[in-house]
């Protein structure tokens, strides 16, 4: 099929055509492929905020689930809204492991363990792909931090790399994964884009078929990533590959069968895509109505919210008088801060909304903080100069208007191409004008920042002004949209005209965000005593904000805000029957848990979150869902406190090997939340457990008043090994009084350990452990090898 190109036409087919598709070639009957980005939902492929998309619970909430019928449920709707899009490949899930409980990408990720991101990950890369769209798994590999993503090393020894952080990539391709994407980071010294090493345990050992794309701008360099084995350049046009890799190939320096292997690997998966003649799509499951999808992604989140404590206040009494309380109650956050922000139709309902809806009448509410979180300027009442709701957008180019357009946001990203304005290396200047009404009279706080060189200005009066910024991470600063803003005096109902422009020199992308923040509202933690003095029951709403989570920018702290521990306090003070939600995308330090009549995750829970939040709430349903991550008692407990990078960049994971509940369980130390752990609204019975080859076998029995869900989980610690490690779990769903077998497989690779550069069984006892969570263990086995 490849035989009628010459190296020019081949090499151009290893670099993307934009930043969202790949080049035609009508020689070898192929259409462009369609690549978007999508672990939270689709990402308008031109960022356009009048592009929406299903909003689906994030990474973190999937793995609390540990369920992979759901995984798949809720991918299978992603693969059907991207179908009816004409979409190819979507690159998810993320599989890197939230090793720290800090990464800025946290809530993308799926567990801290390697088995239960590679099960419920190969989950959804089987619900993705049965509807004849690629999944695009990512970031290959240990790209487990923000801080300086492009230039560090993750230091790695060869047992940490095979037994965990591989291992979830693994199972992926197991499951048949079209298509990969490489990390930014270095791994032990060599960019993963260029590790021959690492390309040829996923090509040759693993014998993957797909395709291997690069992280975006993550290419420095065309000998290196094209001899390693990397297919796909993006985005496009060509910077490395393309034309340069097709001198390298002519000059000798890149052999022709290795253009040909990664041009073949893009024509094989633009033949699964039916994006090649004589193809169609390889759909093998049925579709998801779009009416049906909303009902999917709420039951998901049902599944992931994990009850940590409960001391006999859900489910909720018919009739209680709610106090809905917290910064989170009114503005929940349902996604970290990537470069792709996902607006889902209509909106997403509140918990404040869900919860009046649900138990009408009987609801007050008090935010509880005194600050009220940033937002983009056009989530507040605007108009254009002219009067028409919304924001004002002009391009200029040599000092003549190229574009001008209303937009119904203020934060804007544009890659290789402004449409309609033209590229975005062609120097320019864009400007944003809004005529803000403020709703409160205050100081209120206006942000902007961008690509190029930034002045805001309210009423013709210059607040604030930011330079161009540095070269270096790309994506990192398009996803940060740091905003350097002043505050400013104004009256209720009084109209402003707020003004930005930012001056580019031209650049493969351009972005420009612009913010607002409300003045604060004194008094609110004295309004918010008072009204959970007055319930019976509090619903405390807390967590994080969009900013919380950043691409490109880790976490200092595990811990929430000091304000909202602080109402945390008071309000478990004045009434011990508070609820507290954690709507974060991370583990959180809760040294107040005690302190309250329950503790529920919430997560980013997608568009569903509130509906569900509410039955999960009124009893309607389980919280159904365990702990993916650990909770330790402090953060100093993790073996990754405190680790930094070095003088060179370098983080030696070595020295914290092993991690999370592997590493409390080695050094004796008990978890606030275990991994594993969660509770329901009834109780369970494990009966006693046999091996039956690599099956666990054991009845469980729900000894509870109301329907119900357990998940057995089977750890296994080899032998002379200090703690033991995940090796599989099963879910059961039982009646009052029913009784279930459950059996647990194990797979080969739980027996095996990485010794001597093979896979061998160690010889002795295994013990088999049977429980509940990793501190949870009901009986231990034996297997002998």
């Amino acid at each position: 099929m490849t035989g009628a190109l010459d190296t020019a036409r081949k090499a151009a087919l290893t670099a993307g055509e934009t930043g969202y598709r790949t080049p035609a070639e009508p020689a070898a009957g192929l259409r462009p492929v369609h690549l978007v980005d999508g672990p939270l939902g689709l990402v308008s492929p031109t960022f356009d905020e009048r592009e929406t998309s299903l909003l689906l619970p994030s990474g973190i909430a999937l793995g609390a689930t540990w369920d992979p019928d759901v995984v798949r449920s809720v991918a299978a709707a992603e693969g059907s809204e991207a179908r009816r899009r004409g979409f190819d490949a979507v690159y998810a899930p993320n599989l890197n492991l939230a090793r720290t409980g800090l990464s800025g990408r946290t809530f993308e990720m799926l567990s801290e363990d390697p088995l239960l991101a590679g099960v419920l990950g190969a989950a959804f890369v089987e619900g993705l792909q049965g509807q004849g769209v690629a999944a695009v798994p990512k970031h290959l590999v240990c790209n487990d931090t923000e801080t300086e993503r492009q230039r560090m090393s993750a230091d790695v020894d060869d047992t940490a790399l095979r037994e965990v952080y591989l291992r979830p990539f693994e199972h992926a391709v197991r499951a048949g994964a079209w298509a990969l994407m490489t990390a930014y980071n270095r791994l032990n010294g060599t960019p993963c884009a260029a590790h021959a090493e690492l390309l040829a345990i996923v090509k040759e050992e693993w014998g993957f078929d797909g395709l291997v794309v690069s992280d975006y701008f993550a290419l420095h360099e065309t000998l290196g990533p094209a001899l390693a084995g990397l297919d796909l350049e993006m985005p496009g046009p060509a910077i490395h590959f393309g034309a340069r890799l097709a001198e390298a190939v002519e000059r000798g320096e890149v052999p022709r069968e290795r253009l040909d292997d990664a041009v073949t690997r893009l024509l094989r998966l633009a033949a699964r895509v039916g994006a090649l003649d004589g193809s169609s799509r390889q759909v093998t499951a049925p579709v998801v109505p779009p009416e049906h999808a909303h009902q999917v992604l709420t039951d998901a989140a049902v599944a992931s919210f994990v009850l940590c404590r409960n001391d006999d206040v859900l489910p909720l009494e018919p009739g209680v008088r709610l106090a809905v309380i917290g910064p989170n109650a009114d503005r929940p956050c349902y996604q970290g801060a990537t470069f792709g922000r996902i607006r889902p139709a209509g909106g997403a309902t509140t918990p404040l909304d869900a919860l009046r809806k649900r138990f009408p009448g009987a609801v007050a509410h008090e935010r509880g903080v005194d600050s009220v979180p940033a937002a983009t300027l056009g989530a507040f009442d605007v108009s254009t100069p002219d009067g028409r709701p919304g924001v004002l957008l002009e391009h200029f180019r040599g000092g003549e208007s190229v574009l001008s357009e209303v937009r119904g946001d203020s934060a804007f990203i544009w890659f290789g191409e402004v449409p309609g304005a033209g590229p975005t290396t062609e120097p320019g200047v864009l400007r944003l004008t809004a005529v803000f009404t403020p709703e409160v009279a205050g100081r209120w706080t206006f942000g902007a920042g961008g690509s190029g060189a930034t002045v805001l200005s309210v009423d013709g009066v210059v607040l604030a002004s930011r330079p161009a910024p540095a070269p270096g991470d790309v994506m990192g600063q398009v996803a940060r949209a740091e905003t350097t803003g002043a505050g400013i005096e104004l009256r209720a109902g009084e109209p402003v005209t707020v003004v930005a422009e930012m001056t580019s020199a031209g650049s493969r992308v351009q972005a420009l965000t612009v913010s607002c923040t409300p003045p604060p509202e004194p008094g609110a933690l004295a309004r918010a005593r008072r009204v959970a003095a007055e319930a019976d029951v509090v619903v405390l709403v807390v967590g994080d904000e969009l900013e919380t989570s950043r691409e490109s920018r880790d976490l200092a702290t595990s811990a929430l805000p000091e304000a909202q521990q602080e109402l945390i306090r008071e309000v478990g003070r004045v009434n011990p029957r508070t609820v507290v939600v954690l709507n974060a995308g991370r583990p959180v330090d809760a040294p107040w848990a005690g302190d309250v009549g329950a503790v529920l995750q919430g997560w980013f829970g997608g568009q569903g979150f509130a509906d569900a939040l509410a039955r999960v709430l009124a009893g309607d349903d389980e919280p159904g869902g365990r702990m993916p991550v650990t909770v330790p008692l402090r953060d100093e407990d993790r073996s990754t406190h405190g680790e930094k990078l070095d003088a060179d960049l370098r983080r030696d994971y070595r020295a914290a090997e092993p991690t999370g509940y592997r590493h409390l369980a080695r050094t004796g130390r008990r978890a606030r939340f275990a991994f594993g752990s969660g509770l329901g609204y009834t109780t369970f019975c494990l009966g006693p457990a046999r091996l039956d080859g690599d099956l666990v076998r054991l009845d469980v029995t729900n000894t509870g008043p109301r329907r119900g869900r357990e998940v057995v989980q089977v750890y296994v610690r080899a032998p002379g090994e200090a703690d033991a490690r995940l090796a599989g779990f099963a879910g059961v769903r039982l009646e009052p009084g029913e009784t279930a077998e459950v059996a647990v497989a194990l797979e080969e690779r739980v027996w095996q350990r990485w010794r001597d550069g093979r896979w061998v069984v160690p010889p002795g006892g295994h013990e088999v452990l049977v429980g509940r969570s990793a501190e949870e263990i009901t009986q231990a086995l034996t297997r002998k090898w």
